[in-house]
């Protein structure tokens, strides 16, 4: 049995399909698009999914917010 899916950035809208036969052809399908292009839940309480691009703008926001505070001391 093939499983697949579209998953779209909640962000940017860009999509992308997963497709395998199952289970394991699909999950390292999914695997590889989580480790080779970002591909993760948005942080947050809603489950979105968002892309590695958008995830960028995410990084860093706690360490640079304890960063000012630690040159402040």
């Amino acid at each position: 049995m093939e499983g697949r899916v579209q998953l779209r950035c909640a962000e940017c809208g860009k999509t992308k399909e997963i497709a395998g036969e199952i289970p394991k052809e699909y999950i390292d399908r999914f695997a590889a698009a989580v480790q080779e292009e970002g591909w993760v839940p948005r942080p947050g309480a809603e489950l979105k999914i968002i892309c590695g691009r958008c995830l960028r703008r995410y990084e860093g926001h706690e360490s640079v917010d304890d960063a000012k505070k630690i040159r402040k001391m």
